[in-house]
């Protein structure tokens, strides 16, 4: 493998966009929001996504073949904050991995760790080739230190192949400290919840691979009673959320599900929302280091979306949780983990053969 790199520097970004490479079909270019936010636009003849090189690396937007597939959010542009419900738009956000959700009592953790707003110290774009071709590369390294506890260095890599539809993500974890490292991750992936669509997962469709964590708001209102009786439905049958249907389903504010995952003879587990036109927004996961998916619905008024599968380490639950029931990964001192995932969009004619592989993998845990 080659990958040549173009390091760059926050003074890069400007009001101006500034391009970075260009190499064929696949471009890097540098531009600043009006808030303040550094933004890399990466593109090929199939995808256009912009990068937040150092803001988490989040992806902020992201097109396929022309359709705009983000969640729908009350945020047009990422803003200067890092408090997370204060900038909650983008399409995908690294979660953990201290912690990958919400504090239970007496925790102090920021919601969803430290990696979604992390400030990298390294940040760059380039170009490589492999055996798969050429692609375009987004990615950075993130090194979180802690006194006494922790001490890692976290480096995700973006891969945009010359003609592919589908992004592949890199993560390489390093435990640079003198003790092992129990870490906790999550890929939070917002796609546009699009009505009428059907998720189509390698999961068994019982309560044992699906469990349901029903949103509790408290009180009587009716969108405190609505969302609560939904929740009981999907208690019952957690499969009701396979076809997005608004009027007989309720995720306002919030509903996930936790799911096991069966994957392929190479490890692989794979998840789409299946739109009405036949076409697909795809993820799919290695499941050495990432087990399990959380499938995530926020469709409100004013947001819109849908997790159809968040890769993770373990459940939607406190890290006292996670902890206690062995959701979490374990690095020993100068040790390297590996994360692998890909997400992207597939044509009628490849969400048809994906379907397909998705029934085999099931038929063949029967």
């Amino acid at each position: 493998m080659e990958l040549t790199k173009v390091n760059f520097k926050p003074s890069f970004f400007g009001d101006r966009p500034m391009e970075l490479l260009c190499d064929g079909a696949l471009s890097a270019v540098a531009f600043r929001y009006e808030t303040g936010v550094c933004g890399l636009h990466i593109k090929n003849q199939h995808c256009s996504m912009v990068v937040l090189p150092y803001m988490g690396q989040q992806i902020w937007f992201a097109e396929f073949e022309g359709k705009k597939l983000t969640q729908r959010s009350i945020f047009d542009q990422p803003q200067a904050t890092t408090k997370f419900g204060d900038n909650y738009g983008g399409f995908l956000l690294h979660c953990g991995l201290t912690n990958i959700n919400c504090a239970e009592e007496g925790e102090d953790y920021p919601l969803h760790g430290e990696l979604p707003f992390a400030d990298y110290q390294e940040a760059y774009t380039g170009i490589g080739h492999d055996e798969k071709g050429k692609y375009l590369v987004a990615g950075g390294t993130f090194i979180y230190r802690n006194s006494q506890e922790y001490h890692y260095a976290y480096s995700p890599q973006l891969r945009l192949y010359d003609d592919a539809s589908v992004a592949e993500i890199h993560i390489d974890i390093h435990n640079r400290r003198g003790s092992s490292l129990d870490y906790m991750f999550m890929c939070h992936m917002n796609w546009l919840a699009v009505e009428g669509s059907r998720l189509v997962y390698s999961a068994k469709k019982d309560k044992e691979h699906m469990k349901v964590d029903p949103t509790e708001l408290g009180g009587d209102s009716a969108r405190a009673v609505r969302i609560r009786e939904y929740g009981k439905k999907l208690l019952e049958d957690p499969a009701l959320s396979d076809v997005l249907d608004s009027k007989t389903q309720c995720y306002d504010p919030e509903m996930c599900i936790n799911i096991c995952y069966e994957s392929d003879k190479k490890g692989w587990a794979h998840a789409m929302q299946v739109m009405p036109e036949g076409d697909a927004c795809y993820v799919g996961f290695c499941t050495k280091n990432l087990p399990y998916a959380l499938r995530w619905f926020c469709r409100t008024t004013d947001e819109d979306g849908v997790g159809i599968a968040l890769p993770t380490t373990g459940t939607n639950r406190s890290t006292v949780y996670q902890k206690e029931n062995g959701y979490y990964n374990t690095l020993i001192p100068g040790a390297h983990d590996s994360l692998r995932f890909d997400f992207g969009y597939l044509c009628k004619e490849k969400a048809q053969g994906m379907e397909h592989y998705i029934e085999d993998i099931l038929k063949n845990e029967d």
